[in-house]
C-alpha cells in the first residue's frame, strides 16, 4: 500500500466569522462546513434507585456554535432490567456553574430507543443518569451535535 494523499491546499480567499472576534476573517475552504460530531456514553450496571450517575466514559461538551443537537437514548443492552431511566442534559454557561435541574430530560422504559432535541444556547453540556427503578439498569446514549 502506498501513502495516502495529501490534501490540496486552497488558495482562495474565503472568509469565516470569528464569533469571538465578531468580525470576518480570511479563512479555508476547508472551514466553511464541518460534518456533525457526534460523541456516544455508556453506562454499566448502574444500581436501583442511583441518581445523578456519570457514564463510563464523563466528557463534556461544548456545544457554543451549535445549531442542532440530537440526544438518542437506547436502553436495550442486554443487561438492562430497569423499567424507568432518566437520562438528564446538563447544562452550563461556563463549564464550572452546573444547573442543578435539567436543562432536557427523557425517560425511558427496558428496551426503548429513544431521539430528541435539544435547544441550542448553553455553551457547554454533559449527560447524567437516574435509575429509577429497584433493578440494574444500563443505557448507550448518542449524542449529534451539528455547527
Amino acid at each position: 500500500m502506498g501513502e495516502e494523499p495529501k490534501q490540496p491546499l486552497e488558495i482562495r480567499d474565503v472568509q469565516i466569522w470569528d464569533i469571538e472576534k465578531k468580525e470576518y476573517v480570511k479563512g479555508y475552504r476547508k472551514d466553511i462546513c464541518k460534518l456533525p460530531e457526534v460523541y456516544e456514553f455508556f453506562w454499566d450496571s448502574v444500581a436501583a434507585s442511583q441518581t445523578n450517575q456519570t457514564p463510563v466514559f464523563d466528557r463534556i461538551l461544548d456545544v457554543e456554535r451549535a445549531t442542532g443537537i440530537a440526544v438518542q437514548a437506547d436502553t436495550s443492552p442486554t443487561d438492562n432490567v430497569s423499567t424507568s431511566v432518566d437520562v438528564n442534559v446538563m447544562a452550563s454557561l461556563d463549564g464550572v456553574n452546573w444547573d442543578n435541574v435539567p436543562y432536557a430530560e427523557m425517560n425511558l422504559g427496558d428496551n426503548q430507543v429513544k431521539t430528541m432535541l435539544v435547544e441550542p444556547g448553553p455553551f457547554k453540556l454533559r449527560l447524567r443518569l437516574d435509575n429509577n427503578n429497584a433493578a440494574v439498569a444500563e443505557c448507550r446514549v448518542k449524542v449529534k451535535v451539528i455547527e
